[in-house]
């Protein structure tokens, strides 16, 4: 249920230069480490390394991951997988927690928001669903979508779809997925992945 579809050294005058932006969108953004050099932290990526006679370094796995396709970036929990889908017309990534899905869609100018919760609910069935308007403030930028309550064999779960206008006329949305309970509930995991993305994604102008 929980699927849809189911350091080369970076000191340079001692300042450190956050790994280059990610340069294919289909491949799995690597791991941040923080790194503490005489009580500072620094923020790399997997495989990197930081050489520096004389100095006490700690390194640990930070707790994101920076996702950059271009036209939006944000943050999301290290410890979730990725999965890339790609079609004519249609581009998918997908970052899977333990409760939550994490879903950005780029689809063909053909597409829209309705046709695509609708063939959701299709799959589902109908009678096994119940959608209603959204909105969610993220990044400074207000998104508007559609809320998918699925109730289906004792499983029940929340889809929400977002979309994000640009000029490029493509049919964008960011989905989130989590698990609820019987009051309606969201999971500690969504709530904290939710607070990560607004405070980190950014849109293309």
């Amino acid at each position: 249920m929980k699927s849809l579809f189911t350091l080369v050294s970076l000191f340079l005058a001692g300042n450190l230069f956050f790994a280059q932006a990610q340069r294919d969108a289909s491949k799995e953004p690597k791991a941040g480490l923080i790194v503490t050099i005489n009580g500072k932290k620094h923020t790399v990526s997997e495989g990197e390394t930081v050489r520096q006679n004389g100095t006490s370094v700690s390194v640990k796995i930070a707790d994101s991951r920076s996702f950059n396709n271009g036209a939006i970036a944000f943050d999301y929990p290290s410890n979730f997988g990725f999965e890339y889908d790609e079609d004519i017309g249609y581009k998918n990534w997908m970052f899977d927690g333990n409760n939550v899905v994490i879903m950005y869609f780029e689809i063909a100018q053909s597409g829209s928001l309705d046709s695509f919760v609708s063939e959701i609910t299709n799959r589902y069935g109908r009678q096994n669903c119940k959608v209603e308007k959204k909105s969610i403030k993220l990044g400074g930028r207000e998104l508007f979508g559609k809320r998918i309550n699925v109730n289906l064999m004792g499983e029940r779960l929340r889809q929400d779809f977002y979309e994000i206008p640009m000029k490029d006329g493509k049919v964008r949305l960011l989905a989130f997925q989590d698990s609820i309970d019987t009051y309606g509930n969201p999971t500690e995991e969504g709530i904290k992945t939710i607070n990560m993305i607004g405070k980190t994604i950014t849109y293309k102008k």
